[in-house]
């Protein structure tokens, strides 16, 4: 099952970003125990993108999903613009379950125009599981 649920999440993030030329992310970092997966990445205006997004976890659950908006907030110094994530978050495994995620998104990390820092918390079943995630923009 978890297999066809990680074949199914890769064919939806591919056609997805050919149908709406998404700008593909990797990500990997602490959510639930350990993730690495992919982040589409669509900007609607300059202050605001839509964000698409599979992980694959060592926690209870497989599988995350996630579907959400990207609002600008600042720039931290010259370099480093800052950005509120919000959206939903699916949890796919043995319990499964469906909330709301947030999160601080710190673009250019370190002056690095493609890489960049998420961290925040995933509001899921009762629950809090923070998150800290580096990121790199294909």
């Amino acid at each position: 099952m978890k297999k066809i649920s990680v074949i199914l999440a890769a064919v939806l993030l591919l056609a997805s970003s050919q149908a709406f030329a998404m700008r593909m992310e990797m990500v990997g970092g602490i959510r639930n125990g350990l993730a690495i997966g992919l982040l589409g990445e669509e900007w609607v205006n300059n202050d605001f993108a839509l964000r698409l997004g599979a992980e694959a976890d060592t926690g209870n659950e497989g599988l995350i999903f996630l579907l959400g908006g990207k609002f600008y907030l600042t720039n931290l110094g010259d370099r480093t613009p800052l950005y509120l994530g919000l959206g939903m978050v699916g949890y796919v495994g043995t319990t499964g379950s469906l909330g709301l995620q947030a999160s601080a998104i710190f673009d250019r990390l370190f002056g690095v125009r493609p890489l960049f820092m998420e961290a925040g918390a995933d509001f899921v079943a009762n629950s809090i599981r923070l998150q800290l995630q580096l990121g790199y923009k294909f």
